[in-house]
């Protein structure tokens, strides 16, 4: 194959102001006059500004604050823990877990771990010279993989969910943490990015009302079954997640899809909701929920007792006990 390189085979000129505007090729002007030659560019070309939005003292600040509070609630979910049995310990093992993956998500999110930078939004005129670089924390998104499915069964097992009903409402977070993660990488400067990156954030939202819809029609349902202080203390705790859970998407909306508040403004308004939706939930669970005998949410015996029996055959199992013992 062969290839061509073009050359003008004579110089453009143009006319004066106010002719014809027909150009004209060759050194001289049609009647001789003085020719004007078309200016060619000179000097760099105009390159494009990037800029990366970033936190400052402010939001390391916040998430070092945030840190602290949840370091402080798994420490206060052990002291609790130590008031009752054994057996009676599922809302403070579930909390613990919660509590422990939100600190160390806070701490590694302080420390400058988790963190990428996505195009996002550019407002004003001539967008095109700019380029705007988010932070984003995916660690956030981390946490909220495992401590929202673990929220989710403290609601299930104090209604008395069905576990087909728990699983489909865990299913449900998962999908909208998941597709919520990919808006949130998805770059948002141009066209392309910006239809995408909404149309995942839709498909997170019907996640979170599949999610609602499971607890609501569901949650009545299941407790029928239970006392007046255990449907009351479940639909208030309901109701606070339902409400400070709808908050996310907005403060998402207002973040990392349109670029409207700071970065700071935005982990200052996660952190709030983290503590309320975490550390709130999980105190009032544990102080206004009764953890006696009767209350039907107590491990079993075989789950929280050493294995029994000497013989390597392990004959004696799980909960049984040992032969040597007095």
């Amino acid at each position: 194959m062969e290839f061509f390189q073009f050359k003008p085979s004579s110089t453009v000129t143009i006319g004066p102001p106010g002719g014809t505007g027909t150009p004209h090729h060759g050194h001289h002007g049609h009647h001789g006059g003085p020719e004007h030659h078309l200016p060619l560019p000179h000097g760099p070309w105009p390159q494009p500004e990037a800029r990366f939005l970033h936190s400052t003292h402010a939001g390391h600040t916040a998430l070092w604050v945030v840190f602290t509070l949840f370091t402080l609630g798994v420490i206060g979910v052990f002291v609790l823990s130590a008031r009752v049995q054994r057996k009676a310990r599922v809302f403070h093992w579930l909390s613990a877990m919660v509590l422990t993956i939100a600190m160390v998500s806070y701490f590694a999110m302080a420390t400058g771990l988790g963190i990428s930078w996505i195009p996002t939004k550019v407002s004003g005129s001539n967008p095109e010279n700019l380029h705007l670089f988010r932070q984003v924390y995916v660690a956030r998104y981390v946490d909220w993989l495992f401590t929202t499915p673990l929220l989710l069964v403290s609601l299930g097992v104090l209604a008395g969910l069905s576990p087909a009903s728990t699983l489909l409402a865990i299913f449900a977070d998962i999908l909208m943490v998941v597709t919520g993660l990919f808006a949130g990488i998805k770059g948002s400067a141009y066209n392309q990015g910006e239809r995408y990156k909404w149309g995942w954030y839709t498909i997170s939202c019907i996640a979170f009302l599949a999610i609602w819809y499971i607890l609501i029609v569901g949650g009545r349902a299941a407790t029928k079954n239970r006392g007046g202080k255990t449907r009351g203390l479940f639909w208030l705790l309901n109701s606070m997640t339902l409400v400070l859970w709808t908050a996310y998407p907005i403060v998402w909306a207002l973040s990392e899809g349109t670029n409207i508040i700071s970065v700071n403004t935005e982990i200052i308004a996660y952190g709030v909701l983290d503590v309320a939706a975490k550390l709130g939930f999980t105190f009032i669970l544990l102080f206004l929920h009764n953890h006696g005998e009767d209350d039907g949410y107590l491990f079993p015996e075989w789950f929280i007792t050493p294995r029994g029996g000497l013989g390597g055959d392990g004959r004696g199992g799980y909960g049984a006990v040992n032969e040597n013992d007095d």
